[in-house]
């Protein structure tokens, strides 16, 4: 009886120190691994049927993240190739690599865009095939920017986002989240990922609707993406 009672009081402490053993046997990853998406935008005409312009990354972007944030942003116009195809917007693409600190260097738009004065924001996902046959899953993420003065109308936002580690890409700050957790501790990645997200706006005085927008959003994604992602990368 005394024999089963020592056991039975050995045996937590047993099993904490076992637990905190494992530690030891956990993979170590001592550099950040990067993200698999290039920075390198194609600007002019570099990219058929689109004029890219490279674009500076805002004073309010720049202080809200870590100072160690890398920024890649640029805006593209569709050219054109008719006299009767309607005129598309302008379209923001921007890449954010995050720093050491990756709850100070990459935020969800829901976050961000609050404060930015938007409303309204509804978001889902939506598989988008891109030019080289892949599909990705992206969050649409839609909002309203309401208009304060006459010469400021009220705006639609469409934002497309996904984020780019350095072997997935998640749609969603959940599956970023957990994934990077269990990288971390089952194989010993320390990644940094990237937040990609391609936007742009209709109605107003835009004169643009929300299908011709959107139409453009999805197909400068399908012919952007494909150059930016390295697939090889991914697969080690």
């Amino acid at each position: 009886m005394k024999c089963t009672t020592a056991i039975r009081a050995a045996l937590p402490p047993v099993l904490l120190a076992c637990i905190l053993c494992l530690v030891f046997l956990l993979p170590k990853h001592d550099k950040l691994v990067e993200a698999s998406i290039s920075p390198d935008m194609p600007l002019g005409y570099a990219l058929p049927g689109w004029r890219g312009v490279k674009l500076q990354e805002s004073e309010l972007e720049r202080n809200s993240l870590a100072a160690d944030t890398r920024f890649s942003k640029a805006a593209y116009t569709k050219l054109r190739e008719t006299l009767d195809e309607p005129r598309g917007p302008e379209i923001v693409a921007s890449i954010v690599y995050s720093g050491n600190d990756m709850n100070a260097s990459i935020h969800r738009p829901e976050r961000c865009l609050p404060s930015q004065g938007h409303v309204d924001l509804q978001g889902r996902q939506e598989d988008i095939t891109l030019r080289d046959g892949s599909c990705i899953t992206f969050t649409r993420l839609t909002s309203r920017t309401p208009g304060n003065t006459p010469d400021k109308p009220a705006l639609q936002h469409i934002n497309y986002y996904v984020f780019v580690g350095h072997n997935a890409i998640l749609s969603t700050h959940l599956g970023r989240t957990l994934r990077d957790m269990s990288d971390r501790v089952l194989h010993g990645y320390v990644q940094r990922w990237a937040y990609y997200q391609i936007g742009t706006y209709w109605g107003g005085e835009s004169g643009i609707s929300e299908e011709v927008a959107d139409t453009q959003l999805r197909r400068l994604i399908s012919e952007l993406t494909p150059g930016l992602i390295n697939r090889d990368a991914m697969k080690n």
